[in-house]
């Protein structure tokens, strides 16, 4: 006899025997649940039970047809396969319609996407891979085809149209901007002050030329950070603060879309700075950024024929990097980048003075002194001279020093050295093709250390071939960046 407890429906088989006729108390060794055991009562649950999985098993046509012409679509979607990719279509997807077909979600997907360019999904193509969803047309003489979606093209046209693109050269000194169709409309010092609160808890004060002036002259709770260093970002929260002000400030109330940006960096940098500037500029609300080195941006912007094989050699000397390269054919033969630019000088020429005066200057005066007075090739017959204010180490006191372009040239040769021996070593790994149109073309200099007087005859002289001096030598990444943006064709071709 099998007997069932009623509460976790556990089935024992009894010797009918041992159960008394008015029945008895029993637990279930389970579940311990203790129940009346009647022969009777027993009998008849199984019995009922029998009955029950008997009709599940045996249903009838007529009942199978009730629930299943509740819903005739997805019963119909079952038996079929996409009409579109022959691919079987589960019972647990959710299946769609089309032009009285039945389609995969996949298929569904790729009608409606038109944001990625897809033009025709009606169009022949291969059958369905493994790896790959791919469509194929309907038989045009038993069923209508898919209607093709809208092309994307308008989409980036009408954005392309209307979006204020953004060309930025994120100079560890100076951030340029230019803007699509009307040209360089900001240069500022890449320069942010930050307070920090009793709580620990940082604000922005000022950014640009506003926070430069505050260099130096400012409490201990206010901080001018200056986020690049030697070209890439060394602060990324205060970077990202600085391009949004940036940004902010040149594009117009009515742009109502978020710009395409394009970004300068050093031909040297690693994966992680380039993936940190991208990520800056994307908080920053750009719609789409693209990254280009600064020699090749450069290029453009001195009007050098890269698009031809010939030998384009730039030196960009900047604030934090000095770039070298050979650029033929859209690509860089040879390159290299050294950090030791604008910056470097301006920390040789305080330690100069402080090792041969005891006398302590700040980096905005030794800067005043290399654009003053700083000369790389100077006349010992016609000294420029110039006062400076400082700290005397001997006496303790403010002092008035008056020093001439002889010395700055003195402090600062070691890092001339650097860049001629950087030259060298570029010229040394360029064909010797390419090396040769060298001498008739000469080399170009760019970059805000470029302005510094007679370098070019000093890098001339050291290594006997000859300089020349972009027009714009401050502008030059800014504006091969802003006539990259502009013509589609160069863009895809440069870009990083």
């Amino acid at each position: 006899m099998k007997v069932s407890c009623p509460k976790c429906e556990t089935v024992y088989q009894l010797t009918e025997s041992k159960i008394p006729g008015e029945g008895t108390y029993a637990r279930c060794p389970k579940c311990e649940a203790r129940f009346f055991l009647d022969k009777k009562f027993q009998e008849e649950a199984q019995m009922k039970k029998d009955q029950t999985q008997a009709c599940s098993i045996n249903k009838k046509p007529f009942e199978i047809n009730r629930k299943e012409k509740k819903n005739p679509v997805r019963q119909k979607v079952q038996e079929k396969a996409c009409r579109n990719c022959d691919r079987t279509i589960g019972k647990l997807e959710v299946p769609y319609i089309h032009n009285g077909h039945a389609i995969c979600y996949e298929c569904y997907k790729r009608l409606n996407a038109f944001s990625k360019g897809i033009k025709d999904v009606s169009a022949k193509s291969a059958p369905r891979k493994a790896a790959e969803h791919q469509t194929r047309s309907l038989d045009k003489t038993s069923e209508k085809s898919f209607p093709a979606p809208a092309s994307s093209g308008m989409i980036h046209f009408f954005l392309d149209s209307f979006a204020q693109d953004l060309a930025i050269d994120l100079g560890t000194a100076n951030t340029l901007v230019y803007v699509k169709r009307k040209g360089i409309i900001l240069n500022e010092p890449s320069v942010v002050a930050v307070r920090t609160n009793s709580r620990m808890e940082n604000r922005v004060l000022a950014v640009g030329l506003d926070a430069k002036r505050m260099l130096g002259k400012v409490p201990g709770n206010i901080a001018a950070i200056r986020p690049m260093r030697d070209g890439v970002i060394a602060d990324f929260e205060v970077a990202g603060t600085m391009l949004k002000h940036f940004i902010r400030k040149v594009r117009s109330r009515l742009a109502f879309f978020s710009p395409k940006i394009i970004i300068a960096v050093p031909s040297g940098v690693t994966q992680v700075e380039k993936r940190a500037v991208k990520v800056a500029a994307e908080q920053a609300g750009a719609r789409q950024v693209f990254l280009i080195e600064e020699p090749m941006a450069a290029a453009i912007g001195a009007d050098l024929r890269i698009t031809e094989p010939t030998c384009n050699m730039i030196v960009d000397i900047g604030g934090g990097t000095t770039e070298v390269a050979v650029i033929s054919l859209y690509g860089i033969v040879s390159s290299r980048s050294l950090r030791v630019a604008g910056d470097k000088m301006d920390a040789a020429i305080i330690r100069y003075i402080k090792n041969k005066y005891n006398f302590i200057i700040g980096e905005r005066t030794a800067e005043a002194l290399k654009i003053g007075i700083g000369n790389a090739y100077p006349d010992p017959r016609n000294l420029d001279t110039m006062e400076v204010k400082g700290w005397d180490m001997v006496t303790g006191k403010p002092k008035i020093l008056t020093l001439d372009s002889e010395e700055i040239q003195e402090a600062i040769l070691e890092q001339m050295c650097d860049i001629v021996e950087t030259i060298k070593a570029v010229l040394d790994r360029t064909p010797q093709e390419l090396t040769a149109d060298v001498v008739e073309k000469g080399i170009v200099l760019t970059g805000g250390v470029a302005l510094l007087k007679n370098l070019d005859k000093f890098l001339s002289e050291e290594t006997g071939l000859p300089f020349t001096m972009a027009k714009n030598p401050l502008s030059t990444v800014a504006l091969g960046s802003g006539k990259t943006l502009e013509n589609p064709k160069v863009l895809r071709q440069v870009i990083i």
